[in-house]
């Protein structure tokens, strides 16, 4: 078994916007309120799997294939910071990525390829997001005003644009000091 999920890579220009955006983040909000997320760490999450048998990674591999060649290569936008899942109990403080339409359908081919190997199929509604912190629990009134101030001051934030080529599954290992991530395999989309 790996801990495992289907994701789209941030190019390094833009993994560098996002590396001065959650500095600039962590000087105004600070280490103790946010556990900041590494920017090489930083992805579009389409499916989280959890733990899936190494023995069924062949066959998704196969029926993502076949269900991606649909697709061909596109861009989304990357900007406008937000926070789930509200400012009365702030979790994860994101950046948006524009969901062109085609996005989602990727995702939902992504998600009915993943239930061919026994995946369960996510409840709640796709909202394309690049994380950049997770909010530690238990935080007061005033914090939470103060990360819903820095918010709204960048939620028309434009970072610029990914194009989409290829999606990877990713094997995600916790450690001690966070999560690493190591790419197993890609499929590309059809170039226009």
């Amino acid at each position: 078994m790996l801990r495992a999920f289907i994701a789209i890579k941030i190019p390094p220009s833009l993994q560098e916007k996002l590396h001065r955006e959650i500095d600039s983040l962590r000087t105004r909000l600070g280490r103790k309120l946010i556990r900041w997320v590494v920017p090489e760490n930083i992805h579009l999450t389409l499916k989280f799997l959890g733990n899936t048998p190494i023995t069924k990674l062949d066959t998704l591999n196969e029926i993502l294939a076949a269900e991606l060649t649909q697709f061909q290569s596109f861009e989304i936008s990357v900007g406008k910071m937000g926070v789930f899942p509200n400012f009365s109990r702030p979790r994860v403080i994101w950046i948006g990525v524009e969901d062109n339409g085609t996005l989602s359908s990727l995702q939902r081919s992504v998600e009915r390829a993943a239930s061919q190997i026994g995946s369960a199929q996510e409840k709640r509604r796709f909202s394309a997001h690049l994380t950049l912190g997770r909010v530690r629990q238990g935080i007061r009134s005033e914090a939470r005003n103060q990360i819903r101030d820095v918010v709204e001051e960048n939620s028309g934030l434009e970072l610029g644009n990914i194009h989409v080529d290829a999606i990877h599954l990713f094997q995600s290992e916790l450690k001690a000091k966070g999560a690493v991530y190591r790419s197993l395999y890609s499929i590309k989309l059809n170039n226009k």
